[in-house]
């Protein structure tokens, strides 16, 4: 078994071109082997049958015009014996001898069983003598006499030869053919796919580089994919140097302030008059630095178990969301939430979906001016507030990172709901209404 395998791993090592030629001449030998026999076999088949036609049609030409043959090469033997007398009546074999020979090894037993058989006209059947095959026919002639038509398989094996010769000759040649056209077509599937690991080797070094492959194969849905995954990668590249950026920035300001402020307050200076406001304001960039920071470690573990595979339950959403809008309540006085609530299960993780349904409230809850009201049935969760609308060019973009509204804060909080959403099978989209802005989650 390790021999065999062995013996995969050499063959998986070769070019496709060696590959081929290794299958080719595997194949061409098979064909030797199994296909020789086989044919030396069905044309003696062939060959038998048309040896007894032969002598069968030289019988009737004999019986018809009372006329026996010269015994010219290649012709057969015909000799005309009668039972009552036990003696040969006609013959074109000149030599008794070897009539007397072929009587007794060849046609002799068949012959005498013959006569014993009237209800046969004929039988046919081949003898080996002296290293040599003789096919023969004996015909009943009259009730009597028989007609024994003799001929040697010189002819047989001439013919064979000739046959077999010419079916090889037919065999390989197509062989041949195929091996050319299947070289060839070797050959056109190499070509592309050097153009694939060039355009890789590219792709890997990041340098600028281009795949064009007009094919609808097997290979050209690979290019393709290749194409669409280098834009992805260059797209993916482009946001996480956005967000590098972004963090940065986001990062620069709350740090330098909370710097500062305390080495304000550490040399007794007081930016916003007393010790307690200063404080308020250092604590209060701490709070946004550090929620921040949970944003990005969170929207990180998102992308984490997005490449996990998870067995996924079903939860009350009805009930998760009455327990959030109490919380809201508390939190957001000024705000009327209202609830349109049907008894919905929803897939997924209770604990991701509270912090992505919190992170909408709490959107629309800086836009809304007096209303946010929920709807939840059947594979549909709608959060609206009666705020302003969306920009139509920033909808589009409105989930990925770092894109914030007018009145946004870190741009994280609905990049954080759109991968919770996808992770657990759904779509989320932002609509403008008459009147506001729908945030729509559907299975």
């Amino acid at each position: 078994m390790r021999e065999q395998v062995r013996k995969l791993n050499f063959f998986k090592k070769l070019s496709l071109v060696q590959q081929s030629i290794v299958i080719l001449s595997f194949v061409g030998l098979l064909l030797f082997v199994i296909m020789m026999p086989l044919v030396d076999y069905n044309l003696r088949s062939i060959i038998d049958n048309q040896m007894y036609d032969t002598l069968s049609n030289e019988q009737d030409i004999i019986i018809n015009n009372s006329f026996m043959p010269a015994n010219k090469s290649k012709h057969a033997l015909h000799i005309i014996y009668d039972s009552s007398s036990s003696s040969v009546i006609s013959t074109n074999i000149t030599n008794e001898k070897i009539v007397e020979q072929l009587y007794r090894y060849v046609f002799g037993d068949k012959l005498n069983k013959f006569i014993y058989t009237p209800n046969k006209t004929s039988v046919c059947a081949k003898s080996e003598l002296l290293d040599e095959t003789y096919y023969y026919m004996i015909s009943r002639v009259s009730q009597s006499q028989y007609l024994i038509s003799i001929q040697n398989s010189d002819y047989s094996n001439e013919l064979i030869d000739s046959l077999k010769y010419q079916t090889i000759y037919i065999q390989y040649g197509f062989f041949i053919i195929v091996a050319l056209v299947m070289i060839i077509w070797v050959i056109t599937l190499i070509n592309p796919l050097k153009k694939i690991k060039n355009y890789i080797d590219l792709m890997k070094d990041r340098k600028q580089c281009e795949l064009v492959l007009d094919r609808d194969d097997e290979i050209g849905i690979v290019s393709k994919a290749l194409v669409e995954m280098k834009e992805d990668l260059e797209k993916q590249e482009k946001i996480k140097e956005e967000m590098i950026h972004n963090i940065s920035h986001d990062l620069k300001t709350p740090i330098s302030l909370i710097k500062t402020y305390s080495q304000s307050v550490k040399d007794d200076i007081y930016p916003y008059g007393d010790k307690n406001s200063s404080m308020d304001v250092i604590l209060e960039n701490a709070d946004r630095l550090d929620h921040k920071v949970k944003s990005f470690l969170y929207l990180n573990r998102l992308d984490y178990l997005q490449g996990e595979k998870q067995e996924l339950e079903t939860f009350d959403m009805k009930q998760l969301i009455e327990k959030i809008v109490i919380q809201m309540d508390l939190l957001k006085p000024k705000i009327q939430l209202e609830t349109d609530l049907e008894d919905v299960c929803f897939i997924g993780d209770e604990e991701h979906w509270r912090v992505a349904i919190e992170n909408i409230i709490e959107n629309a809850s800086r836009y809304a001016k007096s209303i946010i009201h929920i709807s939840l049935k059947d594979k549909y969760l709608e959060i609206y507030n009666d705020g302003d609308h969306i920009d139509e060019e920033t909808l589009p973009f409105l989930f990925d990172p770092y894109v914030k509204g007018v009145k946004g804060q870190f741009g994280l909080g609905l990049s954080i709901v759109n991968k919770v959403a996808a992770m657990f099978g759904y779509t989320v989209e932002a609509k403008n209404q008459d009147i506001g802005v729908s945030f729509i989650f559907k299975k």
